[in-house]
């Protein structure tokens, strides 16, 4: 039997595997968008489906590290996944 394959540390290492196993992805995003929602600092519409929520973050942070990989590549993912939520979906508007 396999072993699992790691978790991933960093934003380059995330996108990876995103492209390799979506489940993955969806959960560890979702696991931060409920924090988030939890501590009122994302709300996402209630017409906005949790796997449209999912998959937007998923092609966004795909993008950034295109762009600047330099920046983000070796930095840890979390933190990039929430700013990510956070504004996209603000709880409050953005002055």
């Amino acid at each position: 039997m396999a072993a699992p394959a790691p978790t991933p540390v960093t934003t380059e290492q995330f996108v990876a595997r995103c492209k390799l196993d979506v489940v993955f992805c969806k959960r560890q995003i979702l696991a931060a968008e409920i924090l988030l929602e939890r501590n009122r600092k994302a709300c996402l519409p209630s017409k906005l489906s949790k796997d449209a929520m999912a998959n937007k973050v998923r092609d966004v942070i795909a993008d950034i590290l295109e762009e600047d990989p330099d920046t983000f590549g070796t930095g840890p993912y979390r933190p990039v996944v929430d700013q990510i939520i956070t504004y996209l979906w603000p709880c409050e508007p953005i002055s």
